[in-house]
């Protein structure tokens, strides 16, 4: 069977999935949204906003209109990459979403890049030497990093390193980018031990299944090189695992870095959509959410491709074993 006809399948399936779950998440955010008790009249005109003034302010902001026109107005926005104006602060939403990722982006991204880095390093070393004083550090680490909820390992990180030592800011974005630079450090490093810890217990966990297979075996029986078989074996079978997973830690990785952000007063995703639930800004709520939703489903649907391309027996049948 050839595989650019599987691969078209499998493809399109990924594909019309990701396309049905965007539409339901869109609907699932509007009736929220819409539906929750008060509403964005009340934080534009403030507390003082008299009924008629209220009234006028719905009429302006289109939440008179039947649910499925707002709705479908909304949907044909989005499609666009076009969210609406805030109600609150009257910035395009889209512009806003930008700045913000201009601060989440990096703490994100460069978080997941030193997980997987370290976390499957460790990880394949303390595999490699089970049971020896390296594999003993490596899991006491993990299984510490994992116990500590990601709250307690920002507030130690910041009492430690920016109140006590005051090696490192610990509150807002910074101005210019060096500025901007040091302070994502303590950010970056919490999502990175929270990660990490993940991390390295699958690669070592994995790497350890596939050390106990019996083609691991047949293969030292014929006295092949070992560092060929680690190479070649070993870390190709466990790297599958480890790439579908890692999926799993990005996506945690986003949800994170809310919390994150948060802790250390960083003007990114996370604050953005807190203050514009606070205020009922119906625009900027729904422009967040679908990004959230949009960058989770793209991560599954990257993973899916790499597992296309590294497990054969997916490119024979198209189908990964969740499918």
């Amino acid at each position: 069977m050839s595989a650019m006809p599987v691969l078209a399948r499998f493809l399109a399936r990924r594909v019309a999935s990701a396309a049905a779950v965007l539409l339901l998440v869109t609907i699932a955010v509007f009736l929220l949204v819409h539906l929750a008790p008060g509403g964005p009249e009340q934080a534009v005109g403030g507390k003082f906003a008299t009924v008629e003034q209220q009234r006028e302010i719905r009429a302006s902001l289109g939440l008179d209109d039947p649910l499925p026109v707002q709705y479908g107005r909304f949907l044909e926005r989005a499609a666009r990459l076009d969210f609406g104006t805030s109600f609150t602060t009257r910035q395009d939403v889209t512009e806003a979403i930008g700045e913000a990722l201009q601060v989440s982006g990096p703490l994100v991204l460069v978080s997941f890049a030193l997980i997987t880095v370290i976390g499957t390093a460790a990880g394949t070393l303390a595999a490699l030497r089970a049971g020896g004083p390296l594999d003993r550090l490596v899991v006491g680490g993990g299984l510490l990093g994992a116990a500590s909820p990601t709250f307690v390992t920002a507030l130690v990180l910041l009492t430690v390193f920016g109140v006590k030592l005051r090696w490192l800011p610990v509150f807002g974005d910074g101005d210019d980018p060096a500025d901007r630079a040091l302070h994502l450090v303590l950010p970056i490093a919490t999502l990175t031990i929270a990660g990490t810890a993940a991390m390295l217990q699958i690669t070592r966990t994995r790497v350890l299944e596939v050390l106990r297979e019996d083609h691991i075996t047949f293969a030292r029986a014929r006295g092949l090189p070992h560092r060929r078989i680690i190479g070649r074996f070993v870390l190709r079978n466990a790297g599958i695992q480890v790439v579908t997973r890692s999926g799993t830690i990005l996506v945690g990785l986003v949800s994170w870095g809310l919390l994150v952000e948060m802790t250390f007063g960083l003007n990114g995703v996370g604050a953005l959509l807190v203050k514009a639930i606070n205020e009922r800004d119906v625009p900027t709520v729904q422009g967040v959410t679908m990004l959230i939703a949009a960058s989770i489903v793209a991560v599954n649907v990257a993973v899916d491709l790499l597992y296309f391309t590294l497990d054969p027996r997916v490119r024979l049948t198209g189908r990964t074993s969740g499918a």
